[in-house]
């Protein structure tokens, strides 16, 4: 039994409402998509009005058809408008997000009232399930259409959208509709659910926006690899992921865990195939990745198939419990900023002042904070990004990685930081050689934390590491020589790697 969301009807509404298809495309051909926000907001008064008067199933599929060629349309402007390297959005970013999210939920209502009401006639006149095939796959296609911009926007998606995502699958599972599609470009429900779990497992908020693409293009170049399984197939401990098709939640990871106490509704994501592939896609890049003309480039795609691997076989755990925390702190986003703070300005040269910004610390553990900010400039917060914080004027600054972020519907930031070091040395590095003529970069020198066995570090600029690559490093007791030997990771506002002296 189908329980989805659907407004109200609104009799006021159903003499404006344009129920023709010829009459409707034309109206929406001759809408200004070069002023994409105006069209935008027309096309969406339009197809929430169209969603709220009575419409005979098979002729409202027939009007949506043609509201889903427009938002593919608007969709490209709109996005141009909201994909920005970081947070928080300027206001015309926003709102263009907002109406997009706006559409594809309108669109997603249009589709589920088209099933219901479909579902109800075929009780009465027989069964036909072709419009009901239809219009799930298009729901779905929405849905992971409105998944995508939240990871792009780095917000969560509406309440609800889970448990009906899990509705429509289920019950096109069991009407045996998974693989009907309109054609043989459009995936199927089945296909676009996979690639919705899997694009969940990767845990998108914390890759910055070429980093998702990414991840996008491995989810769906491999979603068909993953496989569903029933609860007795439980059979080892990595690769497994747990849905509950009858909650609003994404899949979680359920390794050897026993799930006799799962009631209800419930399936495995099994993902061994697919760990399997990504394993062999990440040999051949290393062997390729010594020849490549852009090795930064490998080196970058290597180290998100090993990121999205991990995710997708064993998740990550939190080696620490959060404490809730109500602590005010100062920050100081990007690594230049950073490098000129922590050395009260004596190391790195900045144009301007760097900006300090004021948070909330949300929750802390040793490894790291859950932070909350609400006034800041525009896209300085970034996925991937080296900041300094401290929590008193008169305390040394710590240095820390944004692990993820996300989006508030008010449009107020969160962020994970993992700290990177407590006590950092402020430097600048350059390629050593036989001039030294290259420029400097900042950089942050990590000390050894030998209870932890972690070597001492360097991170700099992204593009900096390569294989014992000789580095010239300034800081404000003199100039060291090192040579990088091993990369810890590789996010996109820098590269952490090993050193030893030259």
């Amino acid at each position: 039994m189908l329980t989805l969301f659907l407004p109200d009807f609104d009799p006021r509404l159903d003499d404006i409402v344009e129920r023709r298809p010829a009459a409707l495309r034309d109206w929406l051909i001759q809408l200004p998509m070069s002023q994409v926000l105006d069209a935008g907001r027309q096309v969406l008064d339009a197809l929430s009005s169209c969603n709220r008067v009575r419409i005979a199933p098979d002729e409202r599929y027939a009007l949506l058809e043609q509201y889903r060629t427009a938002l593919d349309l608007l969709a490209g402007g709109l996005e141009s408008l909201y994909r920005l390297p970081g947070l928080p959005m300027g206001e015309r970013a926003r709102q263009a997000s907002q109406l997009m999210r706006a559409l594809w939920q309108e669109l997603v209502i249009g589709y589920k009232r088209t099933l219901v009401d479909r579902l109800e006639k075929r009780s009465l006149f027989g069964n036909n399930n072709r419009i009901a095939a239809q219009a799930i796959q298009q729901a779905m296609y929405a849905h992971y259409r409105l998944l995508l911009l939240s990871c792009r926007v780095y917000m969560s998606v509406p309440a609800g959208f889970w448990r009906e995502t899990h509705q429509l699958f289920r019950h096109a599972a069991e009407h045996k509709l998974l693989d009907d599609t309109l054609d043989k470009l459009t995936p199927g429900s089945g296909l676009l659910y996979k690639r919705m779990l899997l694009l969940a497992l990767a845990d998108p908020l914390r890759y910055a926006q070429d980093e998702l693409d990414k991840v996008i293009e491995l989810v769906e170049n491999y979603a068909p690899l993953i496989h569903f399984q029933s609860l007795t197939k439980l059979a080892a401990s990595a690769g497994f992921f747990l849905v509950r098709l009858d909650q609003d939640a994404p899949p979680r990871y359920v390794g050897a865990r026993n799930t006799d106490g799962v009631d209800g509704a419930a399936l495995l994501v099994d993902t061994i195939e697919l760990g399997k592939k990504l394993h062999r896609a990440l040999h051949a890049l290393e062997t390729k990745a010594p020849l490549a003309h852009d090795r930064g480039k490998v080196l970058m795609w290597m180290e998100i198939l090993r990121r999205v691997n991990r995710q997708w076989s064993i998740a990550p755990k939190r080696l620490f419990q959060r404490i809730q925390a109500d602590t005010r702190i100062e920050l100081c986003l990007g690594l230049a900023a950073s490098v000129h703070t922590t050395s009260a300005g004596k190391v790195g040269a900045c144009a301007v002042t760097p900006h300090i910004s004021h948070w909330q610390i949300i929750n802390e553990s040793p490894g790291g904070y859950a932070v909350h900010g609400e006034a800041m400039q525009p896209e300085l917060a970034r996925a991937g990004e080296i900041v300094a914080l401290r929590a008193n004027p008169d305390e040394p600054w710590m240095v820390a990685s944004v692990r993820w972020l996300q989006q508030r519907d008010d449009s107020s930031i969160d962020m994970g930081l993992q700290v990177m070091s407590a006590q950092p040395t402020a430097a600048m590095v350059r390629t050593a050689g036989p001039y030294e003529t290259a420029p400097s970069q900042p950089a942050l020198l990590i000390p050894e934390i030998a209870v932890l066995k972690q070597a001492a570090q360097l991170a700099a600029s992204k593009g900096t590491y390569a294989p014992l690559r000789e580095l010239a490093v300034d800081t404000a007791a003199g100039t060291l020589r090192l040579r990088a030997t091993k990369l810890v990771e590789q996010q996109m506002g820098y590269d952490l790697f090993e050193y030893q002296p030259g």
